[in-house]
């Protein structure tokens, strides 16, 4: 007989939670390190796209000093070679930009200088900075280059001024460290990152960090030797106070300047510690727990281990076993059954074989059946879901590319049309003017639409009377509306207020009349009519997007064609029409689905083939106070007057911020132009004569919002004009704009534009008046 080294059960259970804690930990901590690495991975790709990032905005920087010089080169003055009057238009320009400029000749002798007073004494420049300039014809960007006009550090952009086919000027404009703020703070990125800009030679225009003492001091040399080799990193280096770094440089495409990034080696390093200390401390415990676990219960164990052991001793005995009481089921359980064993233990032992076959048979067999079962209907669900999803993003896709691309052949054709025409000196345009015009505006609908679609169009609730905001409807729907169709309006006697976008409601309803008009070829009857409704929880349970309660019921109803049931389950989808091509958009009923919902509220469609419709919209209730209910009040047909109010316009992006400043000035406005809130800030303290601001709302750095609110404690009855081509920003919220905002949605007309800027100041100069 074997002889087998024996274990206590005391020892097995101290081993078993050993070896079961210890997996876990190492596990743990392979995940933690495969953790950290992915996370290092991550930065470092991080670092590379942000530093790919900070390159470009280097070279915008440069091109917008490159545009500003190209819009003064065809200058009159410059073009008859009347330096003193283009010099009067230059130091005009540098008081409306903050922009400096410089004209030099061949020799490098500078012949106008806005750095300088007028008349000042000009100095010469270094003949080989510029050198470029007249040799090869081009638009040169310098290195760092110490300024003894303003003692500051700066870099150059010239381009050539070409008279009788020779270069015979250079018009240039100096770059200082301000104009690179921006792109050391743009947004996300950390501000523990240390951010360089250099020129070519590796030299510090501006950084991050320590800006003062690194500005004009080259980079660390790891980096400088990566800049030679045409390197992007990233590579490990110390920065110039000594701190570890995580590097990398990317040149800027254009300029050849380039953006160094480092990241903190620490805020890799030490959260990976952190976590590993953790780690092992919870280990520790968790051990310590189970070891306890494990001696309290062998000692249980023990005990009930040697009753048992008796038993089967008076087993093997073939002597009675009495059952005893004991705390442990099981064990209870076991000695219950040794008691009956010493009957059945032989028909048990010739029977239990063949019985364990069968039932196993019979378990893996319906195991079997089970699983593919499982499987069959997991794949067919998965194969439907993504068949729907495509589906639906491909009509989406579809009808927005199909419509954008109508919309843009319009304005695109009535473009070059247009442009054919003027260059043959031909003046009838009008009609591709309008085309173009037209085409812009039906692209600027359909982004209102997909906005209403996906709910996010921003709205103005406010409580509304429905009863008189579909009275005042009478007038523009019998303009919409044919005589042919009788308009019957059925209003319910006290009905409830409900508190949504009265311009919202009023386009909803106005946009399911005109449905059921197309549904009515022949004539019918149009019902519109409202009542008070409550949607119970059996109700809610049977649509999962609908809270029970009290609501405001709009109903459309027409008698018209109906629609089949098939169609109905698809109306709200973007792009689907059953109108023949041409007729319609697919976007009206999805407007409206999207409009109630952001409202929250719900919509229901009845109908029946040739027998007509009714669309039922539900607004919750609202209990405010009645006396702010009614409907909207409509704008002044006067037009607004003005005289010659100057107006701040801030804005970032260039080019809208010109066709702004001309619109206005079309108007007869005088205007400020910045392109950031700090120098809008610094405009507001030292320009009193300002009337109006207007500012985009998403701008780097202070948003429009926050530039309004400082705005007003400067000057707190000055009015705010805010514009945005963007809903979910600093004065939406939810959906809903912000009281007292006023804010002009992207694109805007000249109308739109005369309006709203009118009605501000008239409000503004009528709250100024002294009482009568």
């Amino acid at each position: 007989m074997s002889k087998f080294s024996a274990f206590s059960f005391r020892t097995i259970l101290f081993t078993i939670a050993i070896v079961g804690i210890l997996p876990t930990l190492v596990f743990s901590g392979f995940l933690l390190a495969r953790f950290a690495q992915s996370e290092r991975a991550r930065a470092e790709r991080a670092l590379v796209d942000s530093t790919k990032g900070l390159a470009r905005d280097i070279d915008s920087v440069f091109i917008a000093a490159e545009a500003a010089l190209l819009a003064l080169r065809p200058s009159p003055s410059l073009e008859a070679g009347d330096l003193v009057l283009f010099e009067t238009r230059l130091r005009h320009t540098t008081e409306l930009t903050g922009r400096n400029f410089v004209l030099v000749d061949r020799d490098g002798q500078q012949l106008i200088n806005t750095f300088l007073p007028a008349g000042s004494r000009l100095p010469r420049n270094e003949a080989s900075r510029l050198a470029a300039v007249f040799t090869e014809r081009r638009t040169v960007v310098t290195d760092i280059f110490d300024n003894g006009s303003s003692g500051q550090l700066l870099a150059g952009v010239a381009i050539p001024v070409i008279r009788d086919g020779e270069v015979k000027w250079a018009l240039a404009t100096g770059l200082f460290q301000s104009d690179f703020v921006s792109v050391i703070s743009e947004p996300g990125v950390p501000d523990d990152w240390i951010v360089s800009i250099v020129d070519r030679t590796g030299r510090h225009m501006i950084r991050s960090l320590n800006n003062e003492q690194s500005a004009g001091k080259p980079l660390v040399p790891a980096l400088i030797d990566l800049m030679k080799t045409g390197g992007t990193g990233p590579i490990r280096t110390t920065s110039l106070e000594g701190i570890p770094l995580i590097s990398t440089i990317r040149f800027a495409p254009i300029s050849r300047w380039a953006a160094a990034v480092g990241l903190p080696a620490t805020s890799l390093e030490t959260p990976m510690w952190r976590s590993l200390t953790n780690l092992v401390m919870a280990g520790a415990i968790v051990a310590a727990l189970a070891l306890l676990l494990a001696f309290l219960v062998a000692r249980r164990l023990d005990r009930e281990i040697l009753s048992l052991t008796a038993a089967a001793t008076q087993l093997g005995q073939s002597r009675t076993i009495e059952p005893w009481p004991s705390r442990v089921t099981e064990v209870k359980l076991v000695a219950d059954a040794m008691a009956r064993a010493a009957q059945g233990l032989h028909v048990l032992t010739t029977t239990l074989e063949s019985q364990v076959v069968a039932r196993t048979a019979q378990l893996s067999e319906a195991n079997a059946r089970l699983t593919d079962e499982m499987k069959r209907r997991q794949d067919s669900e998965a194969q439907v879901m993504q068949m729907q999803k495509i589906e639906a993003i491909g009509h989406l896709t579809g009808g927005l590319a199909h419509d954008f691309n109508n919309m843009l052949s319009i304005v695109l054709s009535s473009l070059r049309l247009l442009q054919r025409r003027l260059d043959r000196g031909e003046r009838d345009v009008q009609k591709f003017i309008d085309g173009a015009i037209q085409g812009a505006e039906r692209a600027a609908q359909l982004t209102s639409r997909l906005l209403a679609f996906s709910r996010q169009q921003p709205l103005a609730p406010e409580p509304i009377d429905g009863n008189k905001l579909i009275s005042g409807m009478g007038e523009i729907l019998r303009r919409t509306i044919p005589e042919s169709i009788h308009i019957e309006t059925v209003l319910a006697g006290g009905l409830w207020r409900t508190f949504a976008d009265a311009q919202g409601l009023e386009s909803t309803v106005i946009n399911l009349s005109v449905n059921a008009r197309d549904a009515m070829p022949d004539g019918g009857r149009l019902t519109i009519e409202t009542a008070n409704a409550y949607l119970d929880d059996a109700y809610a349970a049977r649509h999962a997007d609908v809270k029970p309660g009290q609501y405001v019921m709009i109903a459309v109803t027409d008698t018209g064609t109906g629609i089949p049931l098939e169609v109905i389950a698809r109306v709200f989808d973007p792009f689907f029409t059953t109108k023949p091509a041409g007729q319609g958009t697919g976007l009206g009923l999805s407007q409206v689905h999207g409009f109630i919902k952001q409202s929250g509220g719900h919509i229901a469609i009845y109908s029946e083939p040739q027998q007509g419709t009714s669309v039922k919209l539900y607004l919750p209730r609202y209990f405010g106070d009645a006396a702010t209910a009614g409907v909207r009040q409509p704008r002044p047909s006067t037009p607004i007057t003005h005289s010659g109010e100057t107006i701040l316009v801030v804005e970032d992006e260039a080019e809208v911020r010109r066709f702004t400043i001309e619109m206005l000035r079309e108007l007869g406005y005088a205007t400020i132009e910045v392109e950031n809130a700090e120098r809008a800030l610094a405009e507001l303290d030292a320009r009193p004569e300002i009337a109006l601001l207007f500012t985009d709302v998403v701008m780097p750095g202070m948003n429009g919002r926050l530039l309004a609110n400082a705005a007003l404690k400067r000057r707190p009855n000055l009015p705010v004009l805010f514009a945005t081509g963007y809903t979910r920003n600093a004065i939406v919220h939810h959906g809903i704009l912000d009281p007292d905002v006023s804010v002009l949605i992207k694109p805007y007309t000249l109308d739109m534009l005369a309006a709203k800027v009118g009605e501000l100041l008239r409000r503004a100069r009528e709250a100024g008046k002294p009482p009568a």
